[in-house]
């Protein structure tokens, strides 16, 4: 879809609104860029003014903390993420406002049963569903498209869906869609933190939302925060003004509620790799989602038996919240998320049948995850991922399948499934986890593999008699 493909009913089109409008043209261009985004399917929306992003110097403190690792693109433009301004060319207007939209992808909770069964690999919620940045991005496009049909712009504007040098976060709180969290998620109230963001710059100047407004909020220092902050401390409440059209009261009065973490540390406490260094401080390199989704490499050893059966992404630190808690059933408004029953803890064996090898064949994977997020960690990211949590299952049943892995054409998922052969023999001496793991030793070239063959020898070994 292009900027201009989204057409709009004649009668629902306001007057053609100038770049500087006045302020009641301001306020009802605001209003009808709100009506716009809901109808294209956005659950939020709010607009503020470009500024100098407020935690900028937090964020580059984490950068030089060397926080990125091998998210390497976020080490660029550290200019632009702290001014957004920076982020259009020079033929193109100056951006004066930035538009924050939200969708809010929550459908359901994850049975227990089904998510505690270790013979299935869970998936995040947030790719139950098709790709949001490939769903999201042409209807910013349109967004666009429609505010420029109001006021006459004839160049488009910056359209970033979660890819671009934004911090979205400090945009959807200073936009007052929720806080910041100790999670570093953004939680709306009301609905949680199940919300994927996008950020829309444009040169129109309009009716701003209420920026949320501290209550006993202290501000917290770039150094405080990346040195590790108390847990259990409170760190002030924010006072947020709730005035999207849905969220209103039936006499469209304005509602305001006071959001905070509290001493609350639930989602600090609950993950299992000990990834927060502190309250707003995650350091991915001990993340289960940055391993399982943007690292490359191997996973290391030390957390491997921590990631249970997560296979993409983590959802943890969100399950505990309390402001997730409780939240009813719900189908998103933009279809392309809605879950698809294949991708919701799918059993780790599947993908290694005949017949759909999706785990082991490229063909069969691209075709089973078309359109699907996952095809972000590729094949081998998402096997190596696999063997991890068959490892962490170790049960017998899977050696045939990591049988078949140990002679995958990746060096990763060969290293990965030796690990997991090894995790099987150490919890059942009395199979062939040795006879495998001693026959691709004598076969394999790759120096890392050898060393993973070896380990895993000595993890099994000293209880199947083998040396």
């Amino acid at each position: 879809m292009t900027n201009d493909e989204q057409q709009w009913p004649q009668d629902e089109q306001p007057k053609i609104i100038p770049l500087m409008p006045s302020e009641l043209a301001s306020q009802h261009l605001a209003a009808a860029i709100k009506h716009a985004a809901r109808r294209l399917g956005f659950d939020h929306c709010r607009i503020l003014p470009v500024t100098d992003a407020p935690h900028a110097d937090l964020f580059a403190a984490w950068i030089a903390q060397g926080r990125a690792g091998e998210m390497t693109y976020l080490e660029r433009n550290l200019d632009a993420r702290r001014q957004p301004a920076l982020l259009v060319d020079s033929n193109t207007p100056v951006p004066r406002s930035i538009i924050v939209v939200a969708v809010d992808y929550h459908q359901f909770d994850l049975p227990p049963a089904r998510r505690d069964d270790p013979s299935r690999g869970i998936i995040a919620s947030y790719a139950w569903g098709d790709d949001y940045h490939e769903i999201m991005r042409p209807l910013l496009y349109a967004l666009d498209a429609f505010i420029r049909t109001q006021t006459k712009r004839s160049t488009p504007g910056k359209c970033l869906v979660d890819t671009g040098p934004v911090l979205e976060r400090d945009w959807a709180h200073q936009a007052g869609i929720g806080f910041t969290g100790k999670n570093c998620c953004t939680i709306h109230p009301q609905v949680g933190s199940w919300l994927l963001l996008a950020t829309l710059l444009i040169p129109e100047v309009v009716d701003y939302d209420p920026p949320p407004q501290p209550v006993n909020a202290p501000r917290l220092s770039a150094e405080a925060v990346i040195s590790g902050l108390p847990a259990a401390q409170n760190y002030g409440s924010w006072s947020i003004v709730l005035t999207d059209d849905h969220e209103s009261t039936a006499d469209d009065t304005r509602q305001t509620t006071l959001a905070t973490c509290g001493q609350c540390t639930r989602c600090l406490g609950a993950c299992p790799t000990e990834a927060f260094v502190g309250p707003y401080h995650l350091d991915p390199q001990r993340c289960i989602s940055y391993w399982t989704i943007e690292a490359k490499g191997a996973i290391p050893r030390e957390l491997r038996r921590a990631f249970g059966n997560r296979i993409f992404g983590c959802d943890i630190c969100q399950e505990v919240c309390p402001y997730n808690s409780r939240l009813p059933e719900r189908t998103p408004l933009l279809a392309g998320l809605r879950a698809q029953h294949d991708r919701i803890a799918p059993p780790l064996l599947e993908g290694f049948d005949p017949l759909n090898p999706y785990w082991l064949e490229p063909a069969a994977f691209s075709k089973r995850f078309r359109r699907s997020p996952i095809k972000r960690a590729k094949r081998h990211g998402m096997l190596r991922n696999v063997c991890v949590a068959l490892g962490n299952w170790a049960n017998p049943a899977a050696v045939a399948p990591l049988r078949r892995a140990l002679d995958d054409p990746e060096a990763l998922v060969r290293g990965h499934a030796a690990w997991a052969l090894g995790e099987i023999g150490r919890s059942h001496p009395e199979g062939c986890v040795g006879e495998i793991l001693h026959a691709r030793l004598v076969v394999e070239t790759d120096s890392w593999v050898v060393e993973e063959i070896q380990l895993a020898l000595q993890i099994a070994g000293a209880r199947v008699g083998i040396a």
